[in-house]
């Protein structure tokens, strides 16, 4: 029951994306196309949205569900890793 209130909040984000037709194959369709800023809007926004939420939790030691702080491991910079994975992707 702890974790209800997650439950409501993935089902509440789940309505909110039907609601602005992110599901939808042909607005996915149109974006491929670029037919409409409809997706890149909202791409754009989540993008915007992780940047500023990352850079709070830095700022103030947010910590997590169990109650440890959140800490993010800064990634190795290897050129072949980006290399392999670009060329698979």
């Amino acid at each position: 029951m702890r974790n209800f209130r997650f439950l409501i909040f993935g089902i509440l984000f789940g309505i909110i994306l039907s609601k602005a037709e992110v599901i939808s194959w042909f607005r996915i369709y149109e974006m491929f196309k670029f037919q409409s800023f409809h997706m890149y809007g909202i791409i754009g926004t989540a993008v915007i949205l992780g940047a500023v939420v990352v850079a709070l939790i830095k700022k103030f030691h947010t910590k997590n569900i169990q109650g440890k702080e959140i800490v993010f491991q800064p990634k190795l910079m290897s050129i072949p890793r980006y290399l392999i994975g670009g060329t698979i992707f």
